[in-house]
């Protein structure tokens, strides 16, 4: 990514998921002490360190492995990371940290979705030792070197999730509670799959983010945005017309697969004004809209609706 679209002291790595370019982003926090934040699946971890390389570090140069939610696209690679490096300190919310001291719950969770494609999708997930990890509930300065992080408790898209905030640069690091874009696409997409997504919560999380003022939005899915406000009011108002639309078709007495379809149509009519190569690429960086569908049925299920 060109280094006039990214934050100061900070750089852009395209860890190329599944061979394809602006899927996931992890993102190198240069300096002094060097850090990532979410460092991705452990399948693209060779992509990582060629993109770290490309910026004179090795695995061996970090310091601090940040996380905004431990999801495997996000997290995955932190405990091949750790291995390569033990002096490495893992960042993360205190709900999330026993998923990556033991990740079988999460790993089992992925295959019911992957089935035999786990590992290809996302690699090999291996535990995180307790003793590498912080936990953080949100509320804490992190500093590292001369930089300053601070850790805002985010949930939304997941209930472990956290914003972290860097002072130097003004990015504000927001995982996936701030959705999906492409480069150079004035277009975002929310990403809802079951669990944990929380509607209330979430344009909470929204409004938490407005009041931080960042110059930079930096999503996993993917790279660094500078357009804030017209990013964020473009993801609020599809973010609540998704979850309106499936309210209204759960007590529209539909069959769940007409529910689906229609969801699916949706998304395909919101999406028509980018080419086919990024429509792909889009749905590779937020899934299947079936599991959207069913994380924002899920939430109104658990409330009644």
């Amino acid at each position: 990514m060109d280094a006039s679209h990214e934050p100061d002291g900070v750089a852009v790595i395209d860890t190329h998921h599944m061979g394809r370019a602006h899927v996931v982003a992890s993102y190198a926090l240069l300096g002094d002490e060097p850090a990532l934040v979410d460092p991705g699946p452990a399948s693209t971890l060779p992509s990582l360190e060629a993109g770290l390389q490309a910026h004179g570090l090795f695995l061996e140069d970090i310091r601090h492995v940040i996380v905004t939610h431990i999801h495997l696209d996000h997290a995955g690679a932190t405990g091949l990371i750790v291995a390569r490096n033990p002096a490495v300190q893992v960042h993360v919310h205190e709900k999330g940290a026993p998923h990556l001291v033991d990740p079988s719950r999460l790993v089992s969770s992925a295959a019911m979705l992957w089935g035999d494609k786990l590992e290809i999708l996302w690699g090999r997930t291996i535990a995180v030792p307790p003793a590498t990890i912080l936990t953080l509930v949100g509320g804490e300065t992190l500093r590292i070197g001369r930089r300053t992080l601070r850790a805002y408790d985010a949930p939304g898209h997941a209930k472990h999730h956290l914003v972290w905030f860097d002072e130097q640069s003004g990015a504000a690091f927001v995982g996936d509670n701030t959705g999906v874009r492409l480069p150079g696409v004035r277009f975002t997409r929310p990403a809802t799959p079951p669990p944990d997504v929380d509607l209330e919560a979430w344009l909470h999380t929204l409004a938490l983010i407005e009041a931080l003022e960042p110059r930079w939005l930096c999503l996993t899915h993917f790279g660094a945005f500078d357009d804030v406000a017209f990013h964020l009011a473009d993801f609020r108002e599809r973010l609540v017309r998704w979850a309106d639309v499936v309210r209204a078709g759960l007590a529209s007495g539909q069959s769940e697969a007409e529910q689906i379809a229609a969801f699916d149509a949706l998304g395909a009519d919101e999406a028509a004004g980018l080419s086919a190569a990024q429509q792909v690429a889009l749905t590779q960086q937020s899934g299947d809209l079936s599991l959207s569908w069913r994380g924002l049925a899920r939430y109104w299920q658990r409330r009644g609706a």
